[in-house]
């Protein structure tokens, strides 16, 4: 069977090239995602256990033309929906349209829950309820002029939601960004990775994970996979804990934050401490000003601040000054540097030149990650 992942802007080469260490090959990129050929039940499992990178794995249940919302209620109507759900559960229908006449999601969405709805009610009495929470069954409906597939959504949640972070704080950098500009800026987890604006600590728990080899998933309690037909807990929950069975110790002295804020600082900790590596990972409260690392990082990575209005962008400039002279000074040699930002003008502040500059989004804004060659006498 074809699934079909979707991810955020840009990252549909980081996605195929994580399916590629996974063991699929058989891909082809589409608009935000990657379809991928797999055999079955277990490839969902893993997919949805493994991927750092992708947003939702979706397994398509109906393809059809549509010409207007009886060819969409007709079509949603086919579907044995009581094999997916109880007539006493919940669903969840997102849905994203580009259509003559369907110009409305929600819309759309509205007549395939009606669709659903009105087969349970003929045929039980009773009909399921909606809800965005949690919801028993998660459905896709994505609609591109008059071609549509509803596709069952095996993730539920979004994959970014991993189940470790009780609190973003600030401003958080996605998890799926966050993966995904790791894996960009080459890192492998042999590195001493620090990151000197620690925030949440968003970047230091993916490179763990990484470094671990501990699927990214593993602390979530819900999938989308448990409303398919064939879904046996027993089976899943032997697979899980296989794949459990492969994580290694996280080294000593490998990755380190930095955070200012003692509330942020606090946080982090806390969200380190949910992700199982309060004891691995040593946060300093402090100015990255004002520290000197005790083992010096060769693998340096920020999400600094930015301004929207030029007066923020101004009275950031000499933080991203001092970022540079951060990643100049008190780095190993060679090391690799990593920023990633929504500010262009602020970029010119940290005075290294960067090797490669890669279009990123962040919080739905246009972006940059940077990246540097730190050697010794490194210059504008």
């Amino acid at each position: 069977m074809e699934l079909f992942i979707t991810t955020q802007p840009e990252l549909e080469e980081v996605l195929v090239k994580e399916l590629a260490t996974l063991g699929y090959t058989k891909v082809e990129i589409g608009f935000r995602g990657v379809y991928v050929e797999v055999k079955d039940l277990t490839d969902i499992y893993n997919l949805n256990l493994h991927l750092s990178t992708a947003s939702r794995v979706l397994l398509p249940l109906k393809r059809f033309k549509v010409r207007d919302d009886k060819d969409l209620y007709d079509a949603a109507s086919t579907i044995d929906w009581p094999l997916f759900l109880k007539p006493e559960g919940t669903i969840w229908i997102h849905a994203n349209v580009n259509h003559p006449t369907l110009r409305h999601s929600v819309y759309a969405a509205q007549v395939v829950k009606d669709a659903i709805c009105d087969m349970f009610r003929d045929e039980f009495g009773a009909r399921p309820s909606v809800s965005k929470e949690q919801p028993d069954l998660s459905l896709n409906l994505y609609v591109d002029a008059k071609s549509a597939v509803l596709s069952l959504d095996t993730s539920g949640d979004p994959l970014h939601m991993r189940g470790y972070r009780l609190d973003g704080g600030e401003s958080p950098v996605n998890e799926t960004l966050a993966a995904a500009a790791l894996k960009l800026a080459g890192y492998t987890g042999e590195e001493i990775l620090l990151d000197p604006m620690a925030g949440s600590g968003t970047f230091l728990i993916e490179a763990a994970l990484m470094a671990t080899k501990t699927p990214p998933g593993w602390l979530r309690r819900r999938f989308g996979f448990f409303a398919h037909p064939d879904f046996k807990e027993l089976d899943w929950l032997q697979f899980k804990a296989d794949s459990l069975k492969k994580v290694v110790p996280l080294q000593p002295n490998k990755i380190f934050g930095i955070e200012k804020s003692a509330a942020q600082a606090n946080l982090c900790r806390k969200n380190l401490a949910a992700a199982g590596f309060q004891d691995q990972i040593l946060i300093t409260h402090g100015d990255f000003r004002d520290v000197e690392p005790e083992i010096k990082p060769n693998f340096v990575i920020a999400n600094p601040p930015y301004g929207v209005r030029m007066d923020d962008e101004a009275s950031l400039a000499p933080l991203y000054r001092s970022l540079g002279d951060f990643l100049k000074r008190k780095t190993a040699h060679p090391a690799t540097g990593a920023v990633l930002t929504g500010s262009m003008p602020l970029t010119k502040e940290i005075g290294l030149k960067a090797k490669r500059r890669i279009p990123l989004s962040t919080g739905g804004l246009e972006a940059r990650l940077l990246l540097f060659d730190l050697f010794s006498g490194s210059k504008t």
